[in-house]
């Protein structure tokens, strides 16, 4: 039991993009990225809450606008701080352990979610992640850090490019905060995948997986891998677009 720790997804999302400007609420075979994103982490069994987190600018009303028809918790602040939006959302909804997802990976996959869960309940480190080379596919993975952690970095951090990226600080600073890879069950590492969006291949390639898979939201990673394998020229489609894991 861990009665002690309410662990909430918190999603970040947000309308701009200099990419694929409005990509949060573009179509993926016929519903928004955004509700297939929150429709698939949902799924997950150990994680208490969802809620989506975005900016307090003006564009970003949609994606309130958009949460709150589909009954799903909003927290909105500032654009350019994330540590302030984070914990901004975990303290608005009672959470202890905070698991982030970007708004641009529909395929995060919730039992990935809950394997970084039970690696925090094994192991209580600072922070836990999946999205490295030999983590989940780039696209499918989170992360998952301690609200106290968070916390700290509010009170610390005064560099405006560090309170944007301030995940990415706790994991490079391993001399102030305990940080703990999990690796990828071995059949589903597949770091050569693609399946994020920020480019209107990536928009394809989804759309053909969720086409392929009548537009379920409860595909399973190793459903989708055993379909890429099987299409090398889909799963190519958008590779010289990026540029994979840094660790």
């Amino acid at each position: 039991m861990h009665e002690n720790e309410r662990v909430g997804i918190v999603v970040q999302a947000r309308m701009g993009s200099s990419r694929l400007p409005g990509k949060a609420l573009s179509p993926i075979e016929g519903k928004p990225l955004l509700r297939r994103l929150c429709d698939r982490v949902v799924l997950s069994r150990r994680a208490n809450t969802l809620v989506v987190a975005t900016s307090d600018q003006p564009a970003d009303q949609l994606i309130e606008d958009a949460c709150r028809s589909w009954g799903i918790p909003v927290f909105r602040g500032p654009e350019q701080d994330l540590t302030m939006r984070l914990l901004g959302a975990a303290q608005a909804y009672g959470l202890t352990v905070l698991v982030r997802v970007t708004g641009d990976n529909p395929l995060t996959d919730p039992e990935g979610i809950d394997e970084l869960i039970s690696a925090f309940w094994d192991h209580k480190p600072d922070l836990a992640h999946n999205s490295h080379r030999n983590g989940y596919p780039y696209g499918t993975g989170a992360e998952l850090v301690r609200v106290s952690v968070l916390e700290r970095c509010d009170r610390e951090l005064t560099s405006v490019h560090k309170r944007e990226n301030v995940m990415s600080f706790v994991r490079q600073h391993v001399d102030r905060f305990s940080c703990l890879k999990v690796n990828a069950p071995v059949h589903l590492l597949r770091p050569q995948y693609f399946l994020t969006v920020d480019y209107p291949e990536d928009v394809l390639l989804l759309s053909q997986i969720y086409a392929h898979f009548n537009g379920r939201n409860d595909i399973r990673l190793a459903e989708i891998i055993e379909f890429l394998d099987t299409e090398p020229t889909l799963a190519r489609l958008n590779a010289h677009l990026h540029q994979g894991f840094s660790e």
